[in-house]
Order: C-alpha cells, then sequence, then structure tokens
C-alpha cells in the first residue's frame, strides 16, 4: 500500500530532492514518487513483515539528538549509524520537521527483535517547502546541534557523506521541475561547510 500526502510544488519537490539525494548518497530512505498535487511513499514495513515503532514509543517528545544517540545505545546500537546519517541530511536540506514521530525503530513481526532505523521518511518541511530560504547559514540551530553531537562523538564522522555541487546538480536534474537551481546548491553546500 501507499501513504498520499497532499503537497505543492515546492514540498513536492523538497520531499522528492530529499529521497533522491539520500539514495544518491547511500542512505536508508522510504521509497516516493510524485502523485498529482500529493507526493506518495510505499508501505516501508514490506506488508507486515515489520513493525514501525516511532521514537515517541521510547522517546517521548524528546528530540535531543544526543539523547536520541545514548537511547539508540542501549535500545538499538546498530541503528546508530543510519541515525547519524537521518539527522545529517535533515541538517544540510534545513528539515526542521524532525519530530519523534517521524523517525523510529522497524521490529521484526515474530520475535520483536529491533532489527535498526526505519527508512527515512518526511521530509517535505525541508528546502524550499516553505520558500526560498536565505542560504547563508551561520548561527542555524540545526547545524549548531549536529555540530554538538560531531564534538561529542567524533566516531560518528566516518559515517557521514560528501556532498559536492556536482550531486546536488544531478539530484535537481533528475527531477526535472522549475526551481532555482542555484539556490538550492547553494543553501546545501553552505549548510554542508559549515558541518564540522
Amino acid at each position: 500500500w501507499w501513504i498520499y500526502k497532499s503537497a505543492n510544488q515546492k514540498e513536492q519537490f523538497s520531499e522528492l530532492f530529499v529521497y533522491e539525494l539520500g539514495k544518491k548518497l547511500g542512505m536508508n530512505m522510504a521509497h516516493y514518487e510524485k502523485g498529482d498535487k500529493c507526493v506518495k511513499s510505499l508501505d516501508f514495513t514490506d506488508s507486515a513483515k515489520t513493525i514501525f515503532e516511532p521514537a515517541s514509543s521510547f522517546m517521548g517528545d524528546e528530540e535531543d539528538y544526543i539523547k536520541v544517540v545514548e537511547k539508540l545505545k542501549g535500545l538499538c546500537p546498530n541503528a546508530i549509524r543510519d541515525y547519524i546519517k537521518m539527522i545529517f541530511l535533515d541538517t544540510i536540506t534545513a528539515n526542521p520537521d524532525r519530530h519523534t514521530g517521524n523517525f523510529g525503530l522497524m521490529r521484526d513481526v515474530k520475535t520483536g527483535e529491533l532489527l535498526g532505523l526505519a527508512p527515512n521518511f518526511d521530509n517535505n518541511m525541508a528546502l524550499i517547502a516553505r520558500g526560498y530560504p536565505s542560504t547563508k547559514a551561520n548561527g542555524d540551530l540545526l547545524i549548531t546541534l549536529f555540530n554538538e553531537v560531531m564534538e561529542i562523538y567524533p566516531e560518528y564522522k566516518k559515517h557521514l557523506p560528501t556532498i559536492t555541487e556536482n550531486i546536488v546538480k544531478n539530484v535537481i536534474s533528475k527531477l526535472n521541475m522549475k526551481v532555482k537551481s542555484q539556490v538550492i546548491i547553494d543553501l546545501i553546500i553552505n549548510r554542508y561547510n559549515l558541518i564540522k
């Protein structure tokens, strides 16, 4: 089955761009496609062979990156790599909407065993969804919070992919949607360059 989410052109672009960029960078992404005035996402539970457990079930409303990492260390350590990649992607695409209902863990339906982080989903508020933001990102809260994680856990830096202008251009080109390409390229590259 599919989830359909109403979306204007900027929201469609933002959701699909983050999906395609994440795939290009080798990240675990929920599958998205463009629909008619919507985006649609394919069921990532493999027809209920696994169970999605939202982070709210083990974090409540607590979104603090460091507290989430600490919780994952005890609960499902193999989810940490994908969590770091997810918040990295949120940071470079200016996604303000990673609350504890928008990520979580996958469980084996028969054994209850935690398998890892659920595929990355719900990125429709990133990038240009609410208009073209400033490409200047100094003092940005998402960048500050992500850099704090990297300072406390430098061992996770190895999980961060490299971003280039060509990668961003190729993803924009693949989507074939009318956007201000250079503004998006500058936004992402400037944010990426501020990550320590």
